[in-house]
């Protein structure tokens, strides 16, 4: 299969790196990244290593293209790959959040597979990333294209890469923002691997009380979770990605801005809007807005 990969942060280094072997692979970012990858390849270590060159010149049209940028970037990605798709073409997504969902299927509708991922890497390089776990990756169409689903899910089964058609992949999307929400925004704020907050109960306690105002947005917005306890499926992915350092630290550490709008930020509003108390998720991005230099708006 052709496939574009838009996007070369730690997930989108490893998923080119398990994808490539198999596939005609080409890759889209920003110089000076693509530049690098261009002259040395994309190294992957750790859980898998891989050593590969994708292209970096992107034309044509690709079977399926996998936007696996900031979520905060998805209207210029769904712009960029335009011109790389046909009405076959398959648009795959793996963001974090909630606000790619509505974005991506205007764009374009029953093309859509969305992929919620507990891939979990850090970036160690500008073209490498040392992979923690591979996870697991849900795989679904919100408007119930089976032939895409299979399609995908092949081609992640190909590439070793553990995965699971979901009939439920809203509740999917929405049970990895409400991990992400728990997890990475207190993380983040304490300079520490997942795992860490396992062994630290004030942090716990804060992931907790999170966790229950996420889980009633959820329950009012008419939003079926895949785990009845959501809070323990939380903390078994901090079992899981105890070593990683998720991407909101990450993005701290390196100056850059985080995914805090599009997680707690979207999460804050569909609680609020409908009469949930959301202090805690507020509390989290305010901080975090803060600790970026950002204004609050």
């Amino acid at each position: 299969m052709r496939i574009l990969i838009f996007g070369a942060g730690a997930v989108g280094r490893v998923l080119a790196a398990m994808l490539s072997p198999h596939n005609e692979l080409d890759i889209a970012a920003r110089d000076p990244k693509l530049s690098l990858i261009e002259r040395e390849g994309i190294f992957v270590h750790g859980a898998a290593d891989r050593k590969i060159w994708p292209g970096t010149k992107p034309q044509g049209i690709y079977d399926i293209v996998i936007i696996a940028t900031k979520a905060f970037d998805i209207i210029r990605a769904s712009e960029s790959v335009n011109e790389f798709i046909d009405e076959n073409s398959t648009i795959v997504s793996p963001q974090n959040g909630l606000s790619h969902v509505d974005i991506l299927t205007d764009y374009f509708g029953h093309k859509v597979i969305l992929a919620p991922t507990t891939i979990g890497a850090t970036s160690t390089g500008p073209n490498s990333a040392r992979l923690v776990s591979l996870g697991m990756t849900f795989i679904g169409s919100s408007s119930g294209d089976m032939d895409r689903e299979k399609t995908v899910a092949k081609l992640f089964d190909h590439a070793e890469l553990p995965n699971n058609i979901s009939n439920n992949i809203i509740g999917e999307v929405w049970t990895k923002a409400i991990v992400n929400a728990c997890i990475n925004p207190i993380a983040a704020l304490a300079g520490v691997p997942n795992g860490t907050l396992l062994e630290r109960n004030s942090l716990l306690t804060i992931a907790e009380k999170a966790c229950y105002e996420a889980a009633e947005a959820a329950i009012v917005n008419h939003i079926e979770l895949t785990h009845i306890d959501v809070f323990e499926w939380v903390k078994e992915v901090m079992r899981s990605t105890s070593e990683n350092r998720c991407s909101m630290l990450q993005d701290l550490e390196s100056g850059r801005r985080t995914e805090i709008d599009e997680i707690n930020g979207v999460l804050i509003k569909k609680g609020e809007s409908n009469g949930i108390s959301m202090d805690v998720n507020r509390a989290l991005w305010t901080m975090i807005r803060t600790a970026e230099g950002r204004r609050l708006p």
